[in-house]
């Protein structure tokens, strides 16, 4: 199946009525980015990533944003082991947010998530995403944050890039 979004394999808008009885279950593997050998990269992560990581700018016109090196060769992240284990430092936060993304329409951002996620389940494993009342729990309600947070500095990292560019200071 192909991914969306590099990492995602089927998102869906979250709703307390499809996903009412849906827990979540996190775990420290990074399975889902072995393939990757590179990702995006805010630049509030700068100061984070760059002693663990080379940062490139990456694109074209509009297009360039900073992305964070993984690996030398296509399909192959060097910061992920056998078992699916992170051995390479800092983790950017595109990882840390999966499986939620938001999905953007006419301006207005939809929380969604990855249903191809492992641990994604009806079994009350993990963290539940809704109250019995149909109400966001607090893991969903700090999910929500994190990617709202990642979406703001997204939007300043992507002016950040066309000032760079509008200045003549990348090759």
């Amino acid at each position: 199946m192909s991914k969306q979004l590099l990492i995602y394999e089927r998102v869906v808008p979250l709703s307390s009525e499809a996903h009412r009885d849906v827990s979540v279950k996190m775990s420290d593997s990074f399975d889902f980015a072995r393939d990757l050998n590179s990702v995006p990269l805010l630049a509030a992560e700068f100061a984070s990533a760059v002693p663990d990581h080379p940062i490139v700018f990456a694109g074209q016109g509009d297009a360039i944003f900073p992305a964070i090196i993984l690996g030398l060769e296509q399909d192959a992240n060097l910061c992920v082991d056998a078992e699916g284990g992170w051995t390479g430092g800092y983790i950017p936060a595109f990882l840390r947010r999966y499986p939620f993304v938001f999905s953007q329409e006419a301006g207005n951002f939809t929380l969604c998530i990855d249903e191809g996620f492992a641990g994604l389940n009806r079994d009350g494993r993990g963290e539940r995403l809704f109250d019995v009342d149909g109400n966001r729990t607090s893991f969903l309600q700090n999910m929500l944050t994190f990617v709202s947070q990642y979406q703001a500095q997204f939007e300043r990292t992507r002016l950040f890039c066309q000032r760079l560019a509008s200045l003549d200071l990348l090759e």
